[in-house]
């Protein structure tokens, strides 16, 4: 039996987050081996209400990671988990800590905030993601699996001179984007690229599977409005101060457009705060909306699945309608933007201004489903390649001395 650990950040009410495991789990069950999967977080926690997964915590994972009579792989689920901080991953657990951590940057020039995180929550690696085979004698292989990174810069690596090497003797190493594969290659480091594995949703949760799991008022909207509404989704921290020019362009969707508008939040975790931005956004639009609450990832999954198209600032929220062939409009986001830029098809390769919503709105409902299907076909083979090289290094002759 192979001990799988599986750590990321599955303790928070965050879409993307939540599906890594998922995934994760599923993908890897498919190759029918005796893997054995723990899911972990920074804390204890139980989302599957939500339709996440139980996680341990911290302690529980360094003593695993720790104990040499029983060796473990750990897999980094994914997300923009390169150079991420104790204090970001926190902010989105902690209301308070939230506020200040809101003025990091003004903090860090007296204190380490990082540092005082890590303290305060018993943290025994530089940054959370960040493992070092030597000091966790109990780990046997790490892999990251096609991570993010598009804000890495020089400065991190400075900053935390550990990453570099540690990187470097990660058993696997993938990122989802050219622009974190291009920092990555300028600071002297080798990955591979291939699409986020959340892509894979699709594949096991098809939509006639979604519609047993959501909820009745979401399943009765997508009865009546199948292929006829914008799934519409900000969050609070990129959008603050465009909120008017959103909601004009959103009165073109549906009036122009002929489009209904629904609302739903995607990331209710605090630092996300869609729900927020929404509410505010809905008191400025002129035209009509319903608004779901987002009780589950099911009924996120299900909507945007039957949704003439995707419209916010989520990165997996564009992967779902990626996955399931939805048209996108990605709002200015850096990540969103080097993802699309990537996987995206050629007329909708980057996240536009607020401004352009309208306008890639209409470029991108015009994209025939064909060209949608063969961008998604294209990710599926590729993550594919992905799970087989990191089954690979879990299974292989060196591990098993």
């Amino acid at each position: 039996m192979r001990d799988i650990l599986i750590i990321g950040a599955f303790d928070r009410y965050n879409y993307g987050d939540l599906l890594f495991p998922i995934i994760l789990e599923k993908q890897l069950q498919s190759y029918g081996l005796d893997f054995r999967f723990q899911f972990f977080g920074l804390v204890r926690s139980d989302l599957r209400p939500q339709g996440g997964i139980p996680t341990q915590g911290l302690r529980e994972f360094y003593r695993q990671c720790s104990d040499v009579n029983h060796p473990v792989h750990v897999i980094i689920a994914g997300g923009e988990a390169l150079g991420v901080t104790w204090n970001s991953l926190y902010a989105a657990l902690n209301p308070l800590f939230q506020k200040i951590n809101y003025r990091h940057k003004k903090i860090n020039k007296i204190l380490d905030l990082n540092a005082l995180t890590k303290a305060f929550l018993k943290g025994k690696t530089p940054l959370p993601f960040l493992l070092d085979k030597r000091d966790f004698p109990g780990i046997k292989s790490v892999l990251l699996n096609s991570l993010g990174g598009s804000g890495l810069s020089a400065a991190t690596f400075a900053k935390f001179p550990e990453l570099k090497p540690n990187l470097q003797q990660a058993d696997y190493f993938a990122v989802r984007d050219e622009v974190t594969l291009q920092n990555v290659l300028k600071a002297g480091l080798k990955a591979d690229l291939f699409p986020d594995s959340a892509i894979l949703m699709s594949e096991f949760f098809p939509v006639e599977t979604l519609e047993a799991n959501v909820s009745p008022e979401v399943k009765s909207y997508v009865e009546k409005n199948k292929g006829k509404f914008a799934f519409v989704q900000i969050n609070k921290k990129t959008t603050r101060g465009h909120e008017t020019t959103i909601a004009a362009e959103l009165d073109l969707v549906y009036g122009e457009g002929d489009t209904k508008l629904c609302f739903c939040p995607i990331g209710k975790a605090l630092d996300h705060d869609d729900h927020e931005a929404l509410q505010n956004l809905g008191k400025l639009v002129k035209s009509p909306f319903t608004y779901f609450d987002a009780d589950t990832i099911w009924d996120i999954m299900y909507l945007i699945a039957n949704s003439k198209c995707y419209i916010g600032t989520s990165l997996h929220g564009a992967i779902t309608a990626m996955s399931y062939a939805v048209p996108h409009v990605g709002l200015k986001v850096e990540k969103l933007s080097a993802y699309l830029g990537t996987w995206g098809i050629e007329s909708n390769k980057d996240a536009v201004e607020f401004s352009g919503l309208f306008e890639r709105f209409v470029t991108a409902t015009s994209v025939s489903n064909d060209l949608l299907e063969e961008s998604r076909d294209r990710q599926f083979a590729e993550i594919r390649k992905a799970f087989d090289m990191m089954v690979e290094a879990m299974t292989s002759k060196k591990d098993m001395d």
